[in-house]
């Protein structure tokens, strides 16, 4: 009898909303196309249709035996539980050790321009130099800094986007486009605050 052991990144995604699910795949595909997804609630023919399109591997309503579940959360609009039950839910899935399969990959250091038809993919953070053509695109699980002019993509499912203004970008966060009108200092801090996305200009207080 052969036997195989695969170390396997899996996205757990709600079906409670379908229209917001299909939204945020779309935005994130880049982001999740190599990874299994585990899709809970009731999935429908015409969610299974559009999985099945995008080439999507995934399983549905099944309890996976992932220690530590829940250590990356992506969601589209925060949850409205009580600051009681976030507690006991946060105590309940931290852990000494975050597991292998979880960990995020070293910081990613872009130092040339990308060019029209490039794209960057990663499991961390990645820091960008130079400038982003339009075309070129970063995808990253954790946060992106854009230190160059911005015309291309950028999508992060990390803690904040540190950018440079752009009016031709396309700047996702956790599957929310940003509107490049409101990047309108010389660099612009994107990240969560509570349940708003807050843009912020960059000052010495924010790296203490």
């Amino acid at each position: 009898m052969k036997c195989r052991q695969y170390n396997v990144k899996i996205f757990e995604i709600g079906l409670d909303d379908p229209n917001s699910f299909r939204d945020f795949i779309d935005a994130n595909l880049v982001l999740i196309k190599n990874h299994l997804l585990s899709l809970k609630g009731t999935l429908d023919e015409t969610t299974k249709e559009f999985l099945d399109e995008r080439g999507l591997k995934y399983v549905c309503n099944m309890e996976l035996p992932l220690p530590g579940r829940g250590v990356n959360e992506f969601c589209l609009t925060k949850s409205d539980e009580s600051s009681d039950s976030k507690a006991e839910e946060s105590s309940s899935v931290i852990t000494d050790e975050e597991p292998e399969e979880f960990k995020m990959d070293p910081l990613k250091i872009v130092k040339g321009p990308l060019r029209s038809g490039q794209y960057i993919q990663h499991n961390g953070d990645v820091l960008s130099t130079d400038r982003i053509n339009s075309g070129a695109k970063i995808a990253a699980m954790g946060s992106v800094v854009a230190l160059g002019k911005v015309d291309g993509d950028i999508s992060s499912a990390g803690d904040c986007i540190i950018i440079t203004p752009t009016k031709k970008g396309n700047i996702l966060f956790h599957g929310t486009r940003i509107d490049g009108e409101k990047l309108i200092f010389p660099l612009n801090l994107i990240r969560f605050e509570g349940d708003d996305i807050v843009i912020k200009p960059i000052s010495k207080k924010e790296f203490n």
